[in-house]
């Protein structure tokens, strides 16, 4: 009798505690995630990490997504090998919860080369395992992800937006009519505004050398994204001029760059190309993660050898390598910075979510004042390629 009235309490309690739990908690119902295409042999993976978003919005879900492959990828997918994709979707709420949520319910999953699905909750989260079939014999051929050769009059509304018309590093300010498109290029203007620049301020020395410029990136003017991705070989070629106070950009900006809890494997700005101090001959790769604030770090390639001088008045290939092991920059296929992000392989500092592409020119009197009798210059860029594997 005793140990039929210990189970009776054993139920009971156990269905007490989950009616407090379904009292307490609101589960989440029907999540989309973005959608896990097969893996491919020769091409990079796809990354998230407590990625945030909706899948297509700038908006902020009630979960974030963390996606893992197993085995690990260092480069791309190899041939050969059957791959497992682990996608965790964990509550930001600790009132939401994915208990009682099934298979059925998940919004999104793929469907293409799947061996199997499985759905499982772990405490709050949900863990969905998909097996995929082996991949091919050998890799497949490389394939162009986005992108642009300007050969219209006018910016391609479907890939690029104007960036918003702020003011920029204290001496300087994006127009929306420093960029055009013309004989097969995208120029991007720049010119000393000084009418401008007294409106933004009351120090004549910075009011006499602000500059008016501009940019465009692949997201729109509500963060709605028109184009992002993760790792892939991203490529531009550009003519820089080298105007002293100035300098354009080919830059990756990364969406989730304001956390501040992973240093910078949930966003990093990546630079791919600036060409600061380029009266000195000088340009240089950078990374910024853990935001803009206090808890902001960067790391840079300033003072590494440059291979290449980019200011002959001629057009040069900026490149990036971006795996799941590092970040690797190249000018005219020369490598000349890389970084790992840490010292052992775990994919410590190396940004595993998407980011979107800018290209912009702006200045700032950190890097000097403009050349006496200046007056105006511009940036050109023939294109811009994302492939969905590395080219070199």
């Amino acid at each position: 009798m005793k140990a039929v009235i210990t189970c009776i309490f054993l139920v009971l309690s156990a269905f007490i505690s989950c009616v407090t739990m379904s009292a307490n908690m609101t589960i989440i119902r029907s999540p989309q995630v973005f959608t896990i295409k097969p893996p491919t042999a020769g091409n990079y993976p796809q990354g998230l990490y407590k990625y945030p978003y909706k899948p297509g919005t700038p908006e902020n879900e009630l979960f974030t997504q963390t996606l893992e492959w197993s085995p690990e990828v260092s480069k791309t997918f190899t041939v050969n090998t059957k791959y497992t994709a682990t996608l965790t979707l964990n509550p930001v709420d600790k009132k939401h919860t994915f208990r009682g949520t099934s298979r059925s319910d998940v919004i999104g999953l793929p469907a293409e080369n799947v061996e199997n699905i499985s759905v499982e909750t772990k405490d709050r989260s949900l863990v969905i395992k998909i097996d995929f079939e082996p991949t091919a014999g050998v890799n497949d051929a490389p394939q162009i992800i986005f992108s642009d050769d300007f050969n219209g009059t006018t910016l391609d509304k479907t890939k690029w937006e104007l960036c918003p018309e702020n003011d920029r590093q204290g001496r300087s300010s994006w127009r929306n009519d420093m960029v055009s498109v013309s004989n097969g290029y995208l120029h991007i203007k720049f010119m000393r505004d000084k009418a401008l620049g007294r409106s933004k301020t009351n120090n004549k020395a910075l009011a006499d050398n602000w500059i008016r410029g501009g940019g465009i990136r692949t997201i729109s003017k509500d963060n709605y994204p028109i184009f992002e991705n993760g790792y892939g070989y991203y490529e531009a070629r550009i003519k820089f001029p080298a105007v002293s106070g100035t300098w354009g950009a080919f830059w990756l900006m990364s969406r989730t760059q304001w956390i501040t809890s992973d240093e910078g494997i949930d966003g990093t700005e990546i630079d791919i190309v600036e060409t600061i101090n380029n009266h000195e001959s000088k340009y240089n790769a950078a990374l910024h993660w853990n935001g803009y604030g206090s808890h902001h770090k960067s790391a840079g390639s300033g003072g590494v050898a440059l291979p290449v001088n980019i200011y002959d008045g001629n057009f040069h290939i900026f490149t990036l390598d971006w795996s799941p092991s590092e970040y690797v920059f190249y000018v005219d296929g020369k490598e000349f910075w890389r970084s790992d992000g840490s010292a052992k392989f775990n994919n410590s500092g190396i940004n595993q979510n998407p980011n979107y592409i800018k290209l912009t020119v702006e200045g700032s009197a950190w890097v000097g004042m403009l050349p006496e009798g200046f007056t105006e210059d511009e940036m050109l860029v023939d294109y811009v390629r994302v492939y969905n594997q590395p080219r070199n």
